[in-house]
């Protein structure tokens, strides 16, 4: 089936359904919250109803009072919801059974009026089976060819009641559900248009039991993702919504042919092989069932299979085709094989009534297809759901069995959050009573369902974490299910040992994370050590094309209920991308060097590995790692980091607030003074850069650890010591950080304390191929946390030690070096094409950039590191950079092109980059042959995997560096602002003024290269046209920057240079993309901030360090006044010659109008918070001051 056809026919049926109902409900006098005005109320007359104006009849008076009965009951909202599914699920089933040839056409057209068959039937006086009541209301109908809707609603709920198929798998309609019948039910492109005309469904597919499935799922997608937007737990009407998803159909097959399929032909070894040929997905075990593990039956009749969370019927459905052909096989009549397969065989709960009564009525049309003789539902399938009745008292004579049925009938009062995990305790004595009742009692019928015992179970349990089952479930799986409590789908596992007969088998497809996590164990071992995998289908991502990304990760196996000395044979499907390649994968398993299938793989394998992980696909050489491996806590210590329990209050970007408040670089906290520098350096985890960076944020550390959630005080001794973290999310490789000396850490970046020299070498081995390979050996999630860490297994090799520590240490180089080259670094000095004025192609040569990547010391101790680079930066300052006090004596003029430092850039980061990637490369080889896994890995390291230049100065296309110079230019205009603004100085690497109320000192103008460079005085200037009358406009200051920093000479060419790259004029650029490009730089905490009238027409920059109270004043009475009288002036001069005007400057002189009232409607709102002089507190971080400035400023998002 083409599902994403039948969604868009599900939700656009939803949509058009519930739209109808709600007008419907509104022209009946219901509003929104559904109250009724008074006089909107009907009247019960002798014999009529008197509403509206208009008299009906006395039945309208009663349905109308039932419905507001419910709107009052359940709100208006849930009560056209079950009208809308009500209509939608009994037209969709006429229409499937009148493709299949059960009914004659009902709602098809009967002319070009969109007549429906049915009404144009009755005026020929054909009606379906109704009471006298409906029908004398239906002939006053007929007497007015108008009331189409109205003729087909009566119609329609007639035929419903009298169809037995309807009637006994969806149950009566409410009364009232004939009112609100849509008015547009029959209208072009209303509802039944769609279903008569629809291109989403073939005829194929309307014969297919399946598809009312489908469609109810997508019918409810939307309502599921309401359910997921509100987060929490969820109430008992929304579980089913959360946990319904339909099963790929061939995983299906998979786990009926070997559940029930396994066991018939354990019973029948010598049966033909047509049955092998037939069930494709069957898996041939190693060996055959051992003679004392078959589960023996004697008839066919006797195989009891259930499906304990049936949904709408997929599964219980391909259980039937199975078993009817063993049953026709066998030599049973067609009759007597359906009739035994509802009457024997299948058992099937679901909590949701909803797809119970799909599912009876998926088994049903099956039957039906088979036999047409089932088309009067005299036999249907026994499919339950929880009952709104409970068990009638036994004689009070009988106390004990009294008792039980109390206890019974407590539990069956949370049926509706506990579904079919229900346990219940009967002596045998309870249960024969119970059986008793069954035919008559639906509580009775499932309390017996629930107590069997059955051969096979086959299921796609509902995926619910622990934190989001409602109070009830959640008591009581911690009270019953401890092994499982972790998620509903665990339940399920154990549940189903616990309903099998000795020996029989259970097939199940459920989340992929029991396997593997920690809050799993338990059932693991459990599993391991008393049952049997007899096979598997890791499936991982993708295997529900419904659900995109990665989140949903799954696996289906079948588990036997005895433990026996064999292996299974498990499949590897996880890098299909999609269901149907996985499913093609499977098929192809047997094809040579395809790793797919596992055969006989050894459960007591997987106990060898801490956790006992389902690794059924690693070989000897990872087994032996985790055997003979050393722990990691031998060389390291680890732990979770810190919870600070309220980021917003804690937690800020660094360049938020007064760099003169954060202690960089500091080895201990008793050097830092809390009281004046509490912002602490602090690794939050982030992004999936590796090797160095991701150093943004600042913890406020004031009063320490003590108002933290968790201040890990009894940790901090660890504070601020030199580590390596790796990121929590993880993909292709898990990415490794070093930090040197000065940071606390939050839990998303905990990380290792060296305790024996050996942190390079383990953050070179966590981040390497074998690394990310250890890793999924106990988790194939996206998230590392300490608890995976530590089940490292570390292979020390002093043989290749001291290389591995060399490369990691110049991998950590030169990605500090491109961290710091970003002015978002803390160490930032310098932007790179300035740095490169005064180097030579030598300079560029790999030699001559040894010192950037290379060392040839190896550090006994960690903190040496930061050191090492500060003294290899002093080198690489006298290439790249220059010396401070060279610079602030050098007086002659520079010459050189920008291109020119562009190429120069192009070389010297592409050695960079590509001496990283040979790295990257070599230290897998080294790990690689550790391990032993030369047969397993290969070292290769794709070039989108390196993880410098990320600011879009390069991407890989076709396997080859292409460079973006636009952004390499665009960093160079933001730090151009910051040296006017002061937060950098020319002749001096790093931060300048990067804190409020800098001294005279600070602002003085310098010298550099015999330009005179001055500060602005209020850290202020436009950007505006180059025509606005201001002489600090950004436009002419880029223009003397260029002319500064790279020479007068090549003045014009640099411009034209960099307005060819960028694709548009610098003016262009400052006015309408540096604010985009600095909010997205600064991760939306910008240091300069935008006052900008609505239009942009006048838009002015402040440097947040700099800005005061009087900010806003100061921009109003510098800029925007004058800006004003500039456009006075140019409209006074075009005005005084209006007459002589050209059809241009008539438009300009408009122009000019439109912006002049812009700017006055501007100032009135900056005068505003102009005069109140808001104070800004830099403590309180971009977000919250931000906001205190209004709509003065432009909007971050």
């Amino acid at each position: 089936m083409d599902t994403n056809r039948l969604k868009k026919f599900a939700i656009e049926a939803r949509n058009i359904l519930k739209a109808g109902i709600a007008a419907k409900l509104t022209s009946l006098g219901f509003d929104s919250k559904g109250e009724v005005a008074e006089n909107l109320r009907p009247q019960l007359l002798q014999g009529g109803t008197l509403w509206n104006g208009r008299t009906l009849s006395e039945g309208f008076y009663h349905q109308w009072m039932r419905l507001y009965e419910e709107v009052q009951a359940k709100g208006v909202n849930e009560v056209y919801e079950q009208a809308a599914y009500t209509w939608f699920n009994r037209l969709v089933a006429i229409r499937i059974l009148q493709k299949n040839g059960l009914c004659e056409p009902v709602s098809t057209y009967a002319d070009s009026a969109h007549t429906p068959q049915i009404v144009n039937q009755a005026r020929q006086g054909l009606f379906p089976p109704m009471e006298e009541a409906s029908k004398h209301h239906l002939l006053e109908l007929l007497d007015d060819d108008t009331k189409v809707t109205e003729q087909f609603a009566v119609l329609l709920v007639a035929w419903c009641h009298a169809n037995p198929i309807l009637q006994r798998c969806f149950g009566t309609m409410e009364d009232y559900t004939e009112l609100l019948l849509p008015a547009n039910i029959l209208a072009e492109n209303g509802f039944i248009d769609l279903l008569n005309h629809t291109e989403f469904i073939t005829d194929e597919e309307f014969r297919s039991p399946e598809l009312i499935g489908w469609l109810y799922q997508f019918y409810i997608s939307e309502r599921k993702d309401e359910v997921f937007a509100k987060k929490g737990k969820f109430e008992a009407d929304e579980i089913p919504a959360a946990t319904q998803i339909f099963t790929p159909n061939w995983i299906v097959k998979y786990m009926v042919q070997n559940t029930v399929g396994r066991i018939y032909l354990d019973n029948n070894p010598n049966t033909t092989l047509a049955y092998k040929e037939k069930w494709q997905y069957l898996v041939e075990p190693a060996e055959p069932t051992p003679a004392e593990a078959i589960l023996h039956y004697n008839e066919l009749t006797d195989l009891k299979v259930a499906d304990l969370a049936c949904g709408s019927g997929h599964i219980l459905n391909e259980c039937f085709d199975l078993l009817y052909d063993l049953y026709i096989t066998e030599g049973y009549t067609r009759v007597e094989a359906i009739t035994h397969i509802f009457r024997d065989n299948l058992t099937g709960i679901d909590l949701d009534p909803r797809a119970q009564q799909l599912s009876l009525f998926a088994l049903t049309l099956k039957a039906c297809q088979r036999d047409h003789s089932f088309a009067d539902a005299h036999c249907l399938p026994r499919v339950l759901t929880m009952p709104k009745v409970q068990l009638p008292l036994p004689l009070p004579t009988d106390t004990r069995l009294a008792v039980e049925i109390d206890a019974v009938n407590t539990l069956l009062r949370d049926a509706d959050s506990l579904g079919s995990i229900m346990k219940f305790d009967l002596t045998p004595a309870a249960r024969e009573w119970v059986v008793s009742l069954a035919e008559e009692n639906e509580a009775a019928a499932l309390v017996i369902a629930l107590t069997e015992q059955y051969d096979a179970l086959v299921m796609n349990p509902p995926y619910m974490g622990g934190g989001n089952m409602n109070e009830v479930l959640s008591k009581y799986v911690k009270d019953n299910y401890e092994e499982a409590k972790a998620d509903l789908f665990s339940v399920f596992m154990e549940l189903a040992i616990d309903r099998l007969k000795s020996h029989g088998k259970y097939g199940m497809i459920n989340m992929q994370s029991w396997m593997f996590l920690s809050s799993f164990e338990k059932l693991r071992k459990t599993l391991l050590d008393n049952y049997h995998i007899e096979n598997m289908l890791h499936l991982g991502p993708r295997t529900f094309d419904e659900l995109s990304g990665e989140v949903v990760q799954n696996t289906a196996f079948v588990v036997a209920k005895h433990n026996v000395n064999q292996g299974g044979t498990y499949f590897r499907l996880v890098e299909g991308k999609c269901c149907a390649d996985k499913e093609q994968i499977f098929f192809k398993c047997a094809e040579q060097g395809l790793k797919i299938c596992y055969p006989n793989i050894l459960q007591t394998n997987f106990e060898k590995i801490p956790g006992c992980p389902i690794a059924f696909w690693v070989n000897d050489n990872y087994i032996n790692a985790f055997v003979n491996g050393d722990s990691i806590l031998k060389y390291a210590d680890t732990f979770q980091g810190i919870i600070t329990g309220d980021n917003e209050r804690f937690l800020r970007i660094w360049f938020e607030v007064s760099s003169s408040k954060i202690p960089f670089h500091t080895v201990s906290m008793s050097e830092i003074d809390l009281s004046s520098t509490y912002w602490i350096p602090y690794n939050k985890g982030g992004s999936s850069r590796k090797w160095y960076g991701t150093q943004d944020y600042i913890v406020n550390w004031e009063n320490g650890p003590k108002d933290k959630t968790r201040g890990k005080e009894g940790f901090s001794n660890y504070y601020l010591r030199p580590y390596v973290a790796w990121s929590y999310t993880v993909s292709n490789v898990i990415s490794t950080r070093y930090y040197p000396a000065g940071f606390l850490w939050d839990v998303r970046g905990s990380g290792l304390m060296d305790k024996s020299n050996m942190l390079y070498y383990l953050q070179g081995l966590i981040g390497s191929k074998v690394g990310i390979n250890l890793f999924r050996v106990n988790n194939s999630t996206l998230s590392c946390q300490v608890e995976n860490i530590i089940q490292f297994p570390i292979i020390r090799s002093n043989m290749y030690k001291t290389l591995i520590d060399k490369i990691v240490k110049r991998n950590n180089y030169i990605s500090k070096l491109d961290w710091d080259s970003h002015e978002t670094s803390w160490d930032f000095q310098q932007n790179e094409l300035i740095s490169l004025i005064d180097c030579t192609e030598q300079d560029l040569n790999i030699e001559s950039l040894s010192p950037l990547c290379s060392t040839t010391t190896v550090y006994d101790n960690t903190e040496t590191l930061y050191n090492k680079y500060s003294d290899t930066l002093s080198v690489v300052q006298q290439h790249f950079i220059g010396d401070t006090a060279t610079l602030q004596a050098e007086e002659s003029p520079r010459a050189v092109r920008l291109q020119y430092l562009m190429e120069r850039y192009h070389k010297k980061w592409n050695t960079l980059f590509m001496q990283l990637h040979a790295n990257e490369e070599e230290l897998n080889r080294q790990f690689i042959n550790i391990y032993g896994l030369q047969d397993e890995l290969t070292p290769d390291v794709p070039l989108e995997e390196i993880t410098i230049l990320q600011q879009g100065e390069v991407s890989i296309e076709n396997n080859v560096l292409t460079w973006h110079d636009e952004v390499i230019l665009k960093q160079l205009l933001s730090y151009a602002v910051g040296v006017w603004m002061g937060r950098y100085r020319l002749v001096k690497p790093g931060l300048h003024i990067a804190h409020p109320e800098p001294t005279a000192e600070e602002l003085t103008p310098y010298t550099y290269h015999g330009h005179t460079i001055e500060i602005d005085d209020d850290g202020i200037f436009p950007l505006m046209a180059a025509d606005s009358g201001f002489t600090d406009n950004a436009c002419l200051r880029t223009a003397q920057f260029v002319s500064d920093v790279f020479g007068a000479e090549y003045q014009v060419e640099n411009l034209n240079y960099i307005e060819h790259t960028l694709g548009k004029t610098i003016e262009q650029y400052w006015q309408k993309d540096f604010w985009k490009d600095h909010k997205k730089m600064y991760q939306n905490r910008p240091i300069y901030w935008l006052f900008a009238s609505k239009k942009g027409t006048f838009q002015c920059i402040a440097y947040l360090h700099r800005m005061t109270p009087y900010t806003p004043e100061r921009i109003r009475s510098k800029y925007l006044l004058p800006f004003i009288e500039t456009l006075g002036r140019k409209i006074a001069d075009l005005t005084a010659r209006a007459a002589d005007l050209s059809t241009a400057e008539r438009k300009k002189l408009d122009t000019l109008n439109k912006q002049i009232e812009e700017c006055r409607e501007y100032h009135d709102r900056l005068a505003v918070v102009a005069e109140q002089a808001i104070p800004l507190d830099l403590d309180d971080g971009v977000m919250v001051n931000y906001a205190k400035l209004g709509d003065v400023v432009s909007k971050l998002k």
